[in-house]
This record gives C-alpha cells, sequence and structure tokens, in this order.
C-alpha cells in the first residue's frame, strides 16, 4: 500500500486526547539543583516540581557528570533505568524492566530512526556526546509517541535548531581520556547570532582501544560447552584481562540554523553520525562446510561442519534533516509547531578473519575483510502540534503524527525481509485544575501498517489513554495517582522475522536464518495482535526543605504481551503472546547533612527493584536486578565532589534458558574544579568508574558470559567555556 493510500485511509480517525501520567524522580547526581526546569517531552510546560509526568532529566552539569558514549551507560544511575549491552560498543536503556521496541529513543522530540530495536548487538545511533538535555519517561508514553514507547521514552535534546534569540556567543571545548581503553574524546559547541538568525554547531569524535577487565572475558562454562550428546566437547578461546574486538571510534557533527521573528521562528538542520565498533569474540561463530572424500570404498563425500570464529564489527552511519517552525497563534488556539525529521541509516556487518598467505615461509597473517549483512532504515518522522488557551478551565495541546519509512536487511544473515512501516495518530494533552486538585487526562488514536515488499501486511489500530491527579500535601509535597491504557503494535522482527512475504508463512526449514546476536533462529508471527497494558501507579515526593524524597509504585498488567518462546528445538523461538505483569517500586531520598553558605554536603539514597512474569508463572527474560546506592556529594562555590556506591542484587529470577548473575558492588567517584566562580572559563573534571575492579556481569545482556563490563579506570577531562 502506498503512503498516499494509508494517509486517505487514516484520515477517517476521530481526534484523540492524549495524556503522561504519574511521578517525576529527583536529579540523582545534582541533588541540590533546584526543581525548575520545564519539562519538553510532556508539551506540558510545566516544571519538575508542578507535573505529574514520570520523568527525569539530566541538563547542564548532572550531564557532564554522567556522559558517556552511548545512552545506556548515560542513564544507568537514574531510579527505574538500567542499561543492557553488547560489548562496549552498545549501551541501550532499560526502563522499568523493558528495553528494545518497548523504550523510544528521541532526537528533539522525533523518532531516530535506526535498527537498534530489531537487535540486542546494534547500538543507538543518537549520541549522547553531543546532547544539551536528556529526558526520560519511565512507563508507558505511548499516548504522546505512539507504538515502541510502552515502556517509556529516551528524548535526547540538543538545540540545534534553536527557537529564540541567542543573546551571546557561546562556545564550549571538551577533552577527555579514559584509561582502561585509552579512549580519548574530543567534542565542541558553537551558538551565536547574527541578527534574526541563530546559528548551532556542535561535534564530537572518539576512537578506543581494547577494553580491560579484572579477569578472563569468558566464564568457566563458556569455555568447556556440552553441545549434546552425539559431539564432542566444544572448546572456546578466551582472553585473560581484555576484551577481544572492543575497540571502537566514532564521530557526528550537526550544523542548524533559524530565523526568529516577531512571534514565529522556522529553522533547518543536518545530521551525521558515524560510529565503528566490534562484538566480542564468541557472539558471531560460522558454521563452514567442507566436502571431502573421506570412503575410497564406496567413493562417498562426507560433509564435515566446522566452527570459524571471526571478529565482526559494525560499520553504522546515518545522514538526518530536520526542519521545525512555530507561531505563535491569536485566538482559541495560542501557538502552532511543525517538526519533520528525514533519516537515512545504514549500519553494515563486517566480517573479519585471518588469511594465511601459503606462499610466504614465515606463514604471515591478513586479515581478511568480508562484506556481510547490511541493515538499513530510511523514511520520515513528523509531528504538528496546537497548543490552546483556556477554555473552561482546560489548557492543553491537539496534534498530529506521521511516519513512513522503510526497513531493510540484505546478505546472507538477513532474516527480515525488508519492511515498509507506515503510522499516523491525532491526539491530545488537557489539564484542569479544580480547588486543589490538578487533573491531567487525554487519548490517542493511531493506525499502524507493517508491510513486507514482497507482500503479506499486517494493519493495526490502537488506542491510548489515561488520566491522572495530583494534590499538594504538607511540608512542600505533593501525591498524585495515575492510570495508564496502552496498546503497541507489533513491531516488524516479531511479526516478519525469517517469514516468505509471497506466503505469509515462515521459511522452509532448510531456508531459515540464525540471528547470530541471539545465536538462535527466530519465527516471526504475521498474525500476532496488539499488546494492551493497563498502568496504575502511585507517587509522592517532597521538592523543598532541607531533605528531598520521592517514591513510585507501579503496577503494569499487560495483556498479549510479545515475547520469543523456546520450541521443541532448543536453538529456535517463536514470537508468541501471552499476558504478563510489571510492578516494582523506585526511590529516592536525599538529606542536606551540613551547609555553610552556598556550601553543602549532602547524602543521596537511591533504589529501585521490578518483578515480571509471565501468565505461566515463568519470568520475563533479562528482567533488571534490584538496585540500592548511596552517595556523599559535596557542593562548593567552585568545586564538587562525589563518592557512590550502588549495590546491584543477584538476580536468580530467571527464564527459560537463562542462568543466575551475581550482584555486585559499584563504587564511582566525582571530583571537578572551575577555575572562575561563575563557572565560566577552564573546568578541571576526573572520573573514577568500578574502583573495586569487580567483574561484572550484567543479568540484561545477551552475552554477560562471554563479555563484561570494563574494569577499573579514570576519565580525566578539561572543558573550557565562555
Amino acid at each position: 500500500m502506498t503512503l498516499h493510500r494509508f494517509l486517505v485511509n487514516t484520515s477517517s480517525l476521530g481526534l484523540a486526547l492524549t495524556f503522561a501520567n504519574a511521578s517525576l524522580a529527583a536529579t540523582a547526581n545534582n541533588p541540590h539543583h533546584p526543581m525548575e526546569e520545564v519539562v519538553v517531552t510532556g508539551h506540558t510546560d510545566k516544571t519538575l516540581a508542578e507535573t505529574a509526568l514520570p520523568v527525569s532529566v539530566l541538563s547542564a552539569e548532572q550531564l557532564a557528570e554522567q556522559r558517556a558514549t552511548n545512552l545506556g551507560d548515560t542513564l544507568a544511575a537514574m531510579p527505574g533505568v538500567q542499561s543492557t549491552s553488547f560489548g562496549a560498543g552498545v549501551g541501550r536503556p532499560i526502563i522499568r524492566g523493558q528495553s528494545g521496541n518497548r523504550v523510544k529513543v528521541l532526537s528533539g522530540s522525533l523518532s531516530v530512526l535506526d535498527a537498534s530495536t530489531v537487535s540486542p548487538d546494534h547500538a543507538n545511533a543518537v549520541s549522547p556526546l553531543g546532547a544539551e538535555r536528556i529526558e526520560v519517561i519511565r512507563g508507558p508514553a505511548t499516548l504522546l509517541y505512539g507504538n515502541g514507547a510502552s515502556g517509556g521514552v529516551v528524548n535526547v535534546l540538543d538545540n540545534r535548531i534553536p527557537d529564540a534569540q541567542l543573546d551571546d556567543i557561546s562556545l564550549v571545548i571538551n577533552q577527555e581520556h579514559n584509561t582502561n581503553n585509552d579512549q580519548n574524546t574530543t567534542s565542541a559547541l558553537l551558538e551565536t547570532s547574527t541578527g534574526p538568525f541563530q546559528w548551532h554547531l556542535n561535534g564530537y569524535t572518539f576512537k578506543h582501544n581494547k577494553v580491560t577487565i579484572p579477569s578472563e572475558a569468558m566464564l568457566e562454562e563458556e569455555l568447556h560447552d556440552e553441545d549434546g550428546d552425539d559431539h564432542e566437547e566444544e572448546e572456546h578461546t578466551s582472553t585473560d584481562g581484555y576484551i577481544g574486538n572492543s575497540q571502537g571510534e566514532g564521530d557526528g557533527i550537526t550544523l542548524g540554523s533559524s530565523y526568529v521573528g516577531d512571534g514565529w521562528y522556522a529553522g533547518f538542520a543536518v545530521n551525521h553520525t558515524r560510529k565503528d565498533y566490534g562484538l566480542p569474540p564468541g557472539t558471531h561463530d560460522h558454521e563452514e562446510h567442507e566436502e571431502h572424500e573421506e570412503d575410497l570404498i564406496d567413493g562417498a563425500a562426507e560433509e564435515e561442519h566446522e566452527e570459524e570464529s571471526v571478529d565482526v564489527r559494525i560499520d553504522m552511519e546515518q545522514t538526518r534533516y530536520e526542519f521545525k517552525s512555530g507561531v505563535d497563534l491569536n485566538g482559541f488556539f495560542s501557538s502552532l509547531e511543525a517538526s519533520i525529521a528525514y533519516t537515512d541509516y545504514e549500519h553494515e556487518e563486517l566480517e573479519l578473519g585471518e588469511h594465511h598467505e601459503e606462499e610466504e615461509a614465515d606463514a604471515d597473517h591478513e586479515e581478511e575483510e568480508h562484506h556481510g549483512t547490511v541493515y538499513s532504515n530510511e523514511g520520515f518522522d513528523s509531528r504538528f502540534t496546537l497548543n490552546h488557551n483556556r477554555i473552561a478551565g482546560l489548557t492543553g495541546v491537539i496534534g498530529l503524527q506521521v511516519q513512513s519509512r522503510e526497513f531493510g536487511g540484505a546478505g546472507e544473515e538477513a532474516y527480515i525481509a525488508p519492511t515498509d512501516i507506515n503510522s499516523a495518530a491525532i491526539f491530545a494533552v488537557e489539564s484542569v485544575s479544580a480547588g486543589d486538585w490538578t487533573y491531567e487526562f487525554g487519548a490517542r488514536l493511531e493506525a499502524n501498517q507493517t508491510e513486507l515488499s514482497s507482500g503479506c501486511d499486517q494493519d493495526h489500530t490502537t488506542f491510548s489513554g489515561s488520566a491522572s491527579a495530583l494534590r499538594p500535601l504538607a511540608g512542600n509535597s505533593n501525591g498524585w495517582i495515575g492510570y495508564t491504557y496502552s496498546q503497541r503494535a507489533p513491531s516488524e522482527e516479531e511479526l516478519f522475522s525469517n517469514v516468505d512475504g509471497s506466503s505469509c508463512q515462515n521459511y522452509a526449514e532448510d531456508n531459515l536464518i540464525e540471528h547470530i546476536a541471539t545465536g538462535r533462529i527466530e519465527l516471526g508471527n504475521p498474525d500476532l495482535d496488539a499488546e494492551t497494558s493497563q498502568n496504575l501507579e502511585l507517587g509522592w515526593r517532597k521538592f523543598e526543605g532541607t531533605w528531598l524524597a520521592e517514591i513510585n509504585l507501579y503496577y503494569n498488567q499487560v495483556s498479549d504481551y510479545i515475547y520469543a518462546a523456546f520450541t521443541d528445538d532448543e536453538e529456535m523461538v517463536a514470537y508468541q503472546q501471552q499476558d504478563a505483569k510489571f510492578y516494582g517500586v523506585e526511590g529516592q531520598y536525599t538529606h542536606h547533612l551540613w551547609r555553610v553558605g552556598d556550601s553543602h554536603l549532602d547524602l543521596v539514597l537511591s533504589g529501585d527493584w521490578v518483578k515480571a512474569t509471565l501468565d505461566d508463572g515463568d519470568n520475563v527474560p533479562r528482567l533488571a536486578p534490584a538496585r540500592v546506592g548511596i552517595a556523599l556529594a559535596w557542593v562548593a562555590e567552585q568545586w564538587s565532589a562525589q563518592l557512590s556506591n550502588m549495590e546491584v542484587m543477584k538476580q536468580t529470577h530467571t527464564a527459560e534458558g537463562e542462568t543466575e548473575t551475581d550482584g555486585y558492588s559499584l563504587v564511582n567517584a566525582y571530583l571537578d574544579y572551575h577555575f572562575n566562580p561563575d563557572h565560566s572559563g577552564l573546568m578541571l573534571y576526573a572520573r573514577g568508574k568500578n574502583l573495586l575492579d569487580e567483574d561484572i556481569r550484567d543479568h540484561t545482556s545477551f552475552i554477560k558470559n562471554v563479555a563484561p563490563a570494563p574494569g577499573r579506570g579514570a576519565e580525566i577531562g578539561l572543558s573550557w567555556s565562555f
């Protein structure tokens, strides 16, 4: 179906309302910072202290303290947020136990449109190195951002299209070195204006060697793998003190400009991102087939299968064009804003093996490069919103979102055929105050179509609705309750993995293609229904005084939860549906222990816990473990310091095919010094990570037994701004 037909068919959708509910996380890494920032992601123009949106914000020095080369590691200290890795090059966020195609990553409130949700070894195409601010919605956000946001949203903001006049020229240059992997990172930001024209330029580059670890990369059970009764014991090789093939590099540049007039603005930006990273040895093994004569009597040829271990690298590249405009209006509507992004994403999986030069007497070895599978994602995302003035006590926003893209894989390991994905939605957010209460409510109606280019299409119409109530309480605190009903249409990998478009059935057994990253053959199911979740949340926060606190409790019942279930063949999984439930708690407490003038010493306690089970009693795979954290933070006029310990508990709630994962203590430190009291000019800083040099295996990782987290390391940096 063409995009034109799709849009015509969806034009009959009625007007919908949308909302975002419950809770906010106080900022763990900068507890003295006031909650006066306006939240962009929720479209409610409320501060952190006023909103009923479950949002956490990293900005300014908070972001500088936590910034890493990937999103997952940057956000992992937030309550309710963890990271899932696939070696040094990949770190994707997990929100309340959910990740992948249930957590939507945005750039400037529009979809990134990469391939990170399709496979755990695919990195996010947006980098925190160029970000000025990152907002995280914890919990269902399909109401605001549609399919793929049923678990939460990460919105990376960089002001690439300024919407207001820039007063002065601003320049920031940062240089950093990591002792663990010898990574050197350089980033820069320039913003200025020439009359009504505003200009934004940022860029970064990084390069690192192999990641060092305190022990062998592979656990003992991985080194000696029993592969069935009819096979000899299979030996794997490991590395000691480092992770093989873990070197990497990347860079990005963004140029944007806007014209700011009287009550309106319009601008354009272009971004180019590149990343090259390796996957740990043992995660991509290929089987070689050789035919040779072994029986001289009957001359029969036997086929011998040998496992050939190769180094696999991913070469990722994305170009993105964005247009954004806004205008103030008179009358019922107060403002109109339009955002459009066109993205061209591609990554290639390069297989590097040793080529033996037989003609050389000394048996020289060269690296032989084989071009493997290529994944691409090309299309646009657009968003149009109208804010309206107060009427009958109601204020809010209504909007339209349209997305069209083509995702495809080509090569011998491409288990998903080229797929067209289209969606269109209408939504609104409304808020009203009555007495001491503030009520927020809404819903969203969305049409989704996913179609293989060779035929076989699936249409889903999803609805999401929500309501919440927030009330101020004594002692500069407030409490709230919220309910969200949200639906998620199946994604392309869930519908069409190993599916023949001409028949809309799985390939014949001889033609099935293994998903190398998970080590299994995945069978899509074109008959999947939409997931439906009902989330109830209670929250309380204290946002002013000598101590601050917040606690959130949630219960999320998911009907027709989509997951990969094992079949009778242990190397094959099939996407199926079963009811599931997620429930948990997250909280934080900050106490100002001592204060002298503007200097103070703070104690920060934090923690999160989530449990998720299927209807048959089994656990949801790779469930994030419980965590309890403690930190001491000293803040003075020109310097600050922090020492923290995060106790990650042993994960014993395992799914079929999983093993338990030991807990660990993650001790980190941070120190900075500003040469000028106003924090301009030169700043020196240092981060210490994994100071106890623990052997860290994350239960959320597909390859926890093959590649642990980095060992002890220090990041030392110099930043200059004016």
